[in-house]
């Protein structure tokens, strides 16, 4: 078992060889198809050759990943046109291959290797589509390269998390483009773990509503789908942004704005829909506010009408924004009533990620639960905030 353990890469390689040749020899038809190109002439031994260098090659994987990868083109090119499915085990090869790529190429090498899977997956479409190349077989030969290649850049990151040294402690082109350090990186997983869940909440409620006025209330069912929709692609356009400050090779975020103050409109009509009415009121001379600041205050009324929503039942709720000479000022009351065995002063871990937020700027957020019925959240927002 030890020597298995430290020679898992070549006992791999040597496994997936032997299956290839057991393949091979068992079916009836040819290794090597129509040829990619019109002056590659191939035989079936050539092809053969080609793969189970390809194969054997896995077994340097872990310590030279752009190997096996190349020897891919070949092994695919002297192989002809064909279904890849024809091969199982060259098809689980390539994978492995992709994966690997992502799991241990770091820096100009991680670059290179994933214009590589790219490559090979482009090489794999032109294999095994016909004429027309048909869009089913294109997402699903993307699909799996370059979903091996994502998986082994997980599995890379976890590596560097956990202080492997094997992959020099961090993504080296992520490590060098300003990408937030391990806290930053934490706090933007949580960002988007809560998008994705209010969105999905979102969802799952307008869903039961449309399924309930289906047949009775087809106009309000139409509604419910559009914010169905809408939610979707608040939810695609967030968790795109966010996963840009981590994916992206110069550490920036992708474009799409994220929501301010102009969409609490939006927001509380949404909120509305799905069983709590909502008011809006701005008091003051409305000032303009930096990206940052304007993100924050709708995260604030947002965590609270989604605290309500979920955790109260016969409720109205009432948001006041007020511009004072000094900070901004979001408001949120409602009247509601605790749903049983839940605590009313108990605070959500959303409205806590946006208390810490708020702290790091120099405001503050208090909130808890009204004497006689309901909950409040008064968040002070320093127009020039000091970052900690």
């Amino acid at each position: 078992m030890r020597f298995l353990r430290s020679h898992v890469d070549a006992v791999t390689a040597v496994l997936l060889s032997g299956a290839y040749l057991v393949e091979v020899y068992l079916k009836a038809g040819p290794a090597a198809g129509q040829p990619l190109l019109s002056s590659l002439e191939t035989n079936e031994s050539a092809a053969i050759a080609a793969a189970l260098a390809f194969l054997l090659s896995l077994a340097l994987r872990s310590r030279l990943p752009l190997v096996p990868l190349g020897l891919a083109f070949v092994a695919v090119l002297l192989a002809g046109r064909g279904e890849l499915e024809a091969s199982w085990t060259l098809l689980a090869g390539l994978l492995l291959a992709a994966y690997s790529v992502g799991a241990w190429a770091g820096g100009r090498a991680g670059q290179v290797g994933a214009l590589g899977v790219g490559a090979l997956a482009g090489l794999v479409i032109i294999r095994s589509g016909g004429e027309p190349l048909e869009p089913r077989t294109m997402a699903l030969s993307l699909l799996l390269l370059v979903g091996a290649w994502a998986l082994g850049l997980a599995a890379r990151s976890i590596r560097a998390g956990r202080g492997d040294e094997r992959v020099s402690g961090e993504l080296d082109w992520v490590a060098s483009s300003g990408v937030p350090d391990s806290a930053g990186r934490d706090e933007t997983v949580r960002q988007i773990r809560d998008v994705v869940e209010r969105s999905m909440s979102a969802v799952v409620l307008q869903s039961r509503t449309a399924r309930a006025s289906m047949d009775r209330e087809p106009s309000r069912a139409r509604r419910s789908l559009s914010i169905i929709e809408a939610a979707g692609t608040e939810a695609l356009e967030e968790t795109q942004r966010l996963t840009g400050l981590l994916l992206s090779p110069d550490g920036t975020p992708l474009p799409e704005p994220q929501p301010g103050l102009a969409d609490i409109e939006y927001l509380a009509a949404q909120v509305s829909e799905a069983g709590l009415p909502v008011t809006t009121r701005v008091e003051g001379d409305p000032l303009p506010l930096t990206p940052d600041l304007d993100a924050i205050a709708y995260r604030v009324v947002h965590e609270a009408l989604m605290s309500t929503l979920y955790h109260s039942t016969d409720a109205r709720s009432s948001v006041v924004v007020r511009y004072e000479p000094d900070e901004l000022q979001v408001q949120i009351i409602d009247d509601g009533i605790s749903l049983a065995g839940e605590d009313p002063a108990e605070e959500t871990a959303g409205l806590m990620a946006v208390r810490r937020e708020i702290a790091a700027m120099g405001g503050t957020l208090d909130a808890g639960p009204v004497e006689d019925r309901g909950y409040w959240v008064l968040a002070r927002l320093p127009y020039q905030p000091e970052w900690s």
